[in-house]
């Protein structure tokens, strides 16, 4: 193909003066055209030397903070994050990537997993650490949320990101209306998520399985609509007394060497079940839309499960408890996005408690990686005698090089 064009490139001109040579001309022209053809084969490929390294960004969240609490104020600067992005093709079959955290606390790999991208029959498949697919904004970076701070909702529900060691397998029906499937096998789902530990092996009844159902609908040239909804099971949980002799490695698993008499396993009836359904409209005026639009995001979720008391680690009763969130998110000029968020909290020993916060904020767009938030918050409960907070955040938030979910219209 490449000696083809080439011969036709250099043919062109030549032909034209070929016209006005004579007829001995001829094995010439050809023998010069011959030469050029050789010197273009014989040349190497002009080539890039980061042509095959992998797309880099790093993003920086910086945040300063100052909460009132009716008899006591305070104030502090927070370095929050510094969030290394890698991401890369690996062959035409498999991508894969990787988020690296660091914060004042600790560095640590908040994502690093491989996707299938030509698998048949509509399938994909990936694994490694990843953020679940469960819900919508528990998958979601913190630098992706529309406030500062992460829903009091999805911190006690889901245990902050929804990020989990296992494996996805997600298929795309073949209908012309948008819907996916995904079911999982997990560890565990939640960066926060004390229950149960990465490093720790367990039987399959104490994995954590999911399922999510997804579609999407275009309500019209400007509206459209994504729903959505996730289960999470685990069937079987274990709380084990490392306070006495019984389980001296905290395995959770007597009989491996270890004197097993003092220690407490609790696996009766223990399983956990988190449910959620989520709804998202948005609003994209085709006409002046590029400056325009609005996003209404709720979700709501019902977490089943048996708790643990803290002292004698033994189960307690069963509690159904509720949580969820709501707001709306407005594009006002090429700038602009403010917006509401109300986030309601059942306690999950006890559901009777209720935590509700209010918050307003605003979004400055500097431009596609550089980015001011202002967000003022009211927070209280219905536990009688507790304080009602206020608290006003303001963030800075900048991205170097490449960054994957940066600063997209949710």
């Amino acid at each position: 193909m490449r000696q083809t064009l080439s011969t036709w490139l250099l043919l062109l001109p030549m032909a034209a003066a070929a016209q006005t040579e004579p007829a001995s001309g001829v094995p010439s022209l050809l023998k010069r055209l011959e030469d050029r053809v050789a010197k273009l084969e014989g040349a190497p490929a002009k080539t890039s030397l980061s042509a095959f390294n992998p797309a880099l960004g790093l993003l920086l969240d910086l945040a300063y903070t100052h909460g009132d609490g009716q008899r006591d104020s305070r104030s502090r600067f927070r370095f929050r994050t510094a969030e290394l992005n890698i991401e890369a093709p690996i062959d035409p079959f498999l991508k894969g990537w990787a988020v690296v955290n660091a914060n004042p606390d600790e560095v640590e790999v908040e994502e690093a997993a491989l996707e299938t991208t030509s698998l048949p029959y509509n399938l994909t498949v990936r694994g490694g650490r990843l953020f679940a697919a469960f819900g919508r904004m528990g998958h979601f970076h913190d630098d992706e949320i529309p406030v500062v701070d992460r829903p009091r909702s999805l911190d006690t529900f889901i245990g902050g990101e929804a990020r989990a060691d296992g494996v996805e397998l997600s298929y795309l029906f073949p209908t012309d209306l948008y819907l996916n499937a995904t079911a999982g096998l997990y560890n565990k789902v939640g960066g926060e998520n004390g229950r149960a530990d990465n490093a720790v092996s367990r039987p399959l009844d104490h994995f954590t399985y999911l399922g999510r159902l997804s579609t999407y609908l275009d309500l019209g040239d400007d509206h459209s609509v994504e729903l959505g909804a996730s289960v999470a099971w685990t069937p079987k949980r274990f709380v084990m007394d490392t306070s006495v002799p019984g389980d001296a490695d905290g395995d959770g698993f007597p009989g491996d060497g270890e004197n097993t008499s003092a220690g407490i396993e609790t696996k009766k009836n223990t399983w956990r079940t988190l449910g959620g359904v989520d709804l998202t409209y948005r609003w994209h005026p085709t006409k002046g839309g590029k400056y325009q639009g609005m996003v209404w995001g709720t979700e709501v979720f019902q977490n089943d499960e048996r708790r643990f008391a803290p002292a004698t680690k033994l189960p307690t009763d069963r509690v159904k408890a509720y949580a969820g969130y709501s707001y709306v998110w407005l594009k006002v000029g090429p700038r602009w996005r403010p917006g509401v968020m109300v986030d309601l909290s059942e306690d999950l020993d006890e559901a009777r408690k209720l935590t509700r916060t209010f918050s307003g904020f605003v979004t400055y767009d500097f431009s596609e990686f550089h980015r001011l938030r202002l967000v003022y918050s009211h927070q209280m409960n219905n536990v009688p005698g507790n304080q009602h907070a206020n608290i006003v955040s303001l963030q800075w938030t900048g991205i170097l090089g490449h960054h994957v979910h940066g600063f997209r219209d949710r």
